[in-house]
């Protein structure tokens, strides 16, 4: 009886020391906060007239989307603005995406995610007067007449 619980013993003390070990195996994770809400919301350098105007001259929709007049329904771009101004993070959510625009789909998402992280700074959130890192949804709206 004894046997069985030294060997898990050991193998909890094993398994401590591989989770502590500073090994690349584990996760990173953030230390600082990031926040959904903030007293100042994060601004685009010239306000959401300037946003709009980014997004439209810079994201590409691919011609096989365009051929097919396919709606691509709800789009979103996640990320978070840091404490600086910079972008991370980027990830898109998208409605399920009908194998036979699987491609331009994919393509259409790619092009948005190269626009958003080649942003430029943002205007930083703010809470308490401090400036804060701010988990951002950007709906994008699209329009193919």
């Amino acid at each position: 009886m004894k046997l069985p619980v030294a060997s898990l013993l050991f193998l909890t003390a094993i398994s401590f020391a591989l989770l502590f070990s500073g090994s690349d195996a584990v996760a990173q994770s953030r230390s600082e906060k990031v926040y959904t809400v903030a007293e100042r919301e994060p601004e685009f350098p010239g306000g959401k007239a300037a946003l709009s105007h980014y997004l439209a001259e810079n994201i590409r929709i691919p011609g096989s989307l365009v051929r097919r007049n396919y709606n691509t329904g709800p789009v979103a771009a996640k990320f978070i603005i840091d404490e600086l101004g910079y972008v991370h993070d980027v990830r898109i959510t998208t409605k399920p995406i009908d194998k036979k625009v699987q491609k331009g789909m994919q393509d259409f998402m790619t092009s948005i995610i190269s626009v958003v992280e080649k942003m430029p700074r943002w205007q930083p959130g703010e809470v308490g007067g401090k400036r804060v890192s701010v988990f951002y949804t950007l709906p994008i709206e699209v329009n193919m007449r």
